[in-house]
């Protein structure tokens, strides 16, 4: 999670110093890993 949030505050300071770039769309997508079938949930 660390290094999403650190590549965002990059991101945002490359597009700041960029006058030619008009908007930044971002989609991040989670997804939970799945549980493993070797450990049964108790």
């Amino acid at each position: 999670m660390d290094n999403i949030e650190k590549a965002l505050q990059e991101l945002a300071k490359a597009v700041e110093s960029n006058d030619t770039v008009e908007r930044v769309k971002v989609t991040i997508t989670l997804v939970k890993p799945k549980p493993s079938k070797a450990k049964p949930d108790k």
